[in-house]
């Protein structure tokens, strides 16, 4: 009887309701991620990255409404084509190397490369390699986090 209990118990659990990192951990991940690719591109952006940007998570993920993904992104501008695709190379052979896989990626018409962290969930997306109308940047996101880590009672 306790072995059907436990068993129960089991297949009730939700890891959607499990504590994570808080937004601030998160946040300071990220730094940490961006970086790290920032160092490693052969080009750095000539604007400074911006303020942190948050969202509620649920619509998307289909999980418990109160957590919340936060991302940020620095742009480079004015860096023609060339130095766009070898950037985006860069980017790819760097962060696989790390562990990221890719999630996706535009097959370069348009130039945009995701890539994911399977160990935490975070993501970093080159956009705009192949297509100079396009700004050219570096976003970090993370995965959707309860902001003081816990999920409410």
């Amino acid at each position: 009887m306790a072995i059907a209990a436990m068993a129960l118990n089991a297949c009730g659990a939700n890891p959607l309701q499990d504590p994570t990192m808080t937004l601030a951990q998160a946040r300071k991940q990220i730094d940490s991620y961006q970086a790290d690719i920032l160092a490693n591109l052969p080009i750095k952006p000539r604007s400074n990255s911006g303020s942190f940007s948050d969202l509620e998570c649920g619509a998307n993920d289909n999980g418990p409404h109160g957590r919340e993904q936060t991302w940020r992104s620095a742009t480079f501008e004015d860096l023609p084509l060339p130095g766009r695709a070898q950037a985006a190379a860069a980017f790819r052979t760097y962060l696989t190397g790390r562990g990221f896989q890719l999630a996706s990626d535009s097959g370069g018409d348009i130039g945009w490369v995701k890539l994911k962290n399977p160990k935490d969930g975070f993501v970093a997306i080159l956009d705009g390699a192949g297509d100079t109308s396009r700004t050219f940047s570096l976003e970090v996101i993370s995965p959707c986090v309860w902001p003081n880590g816990t999920p409410p009672a």
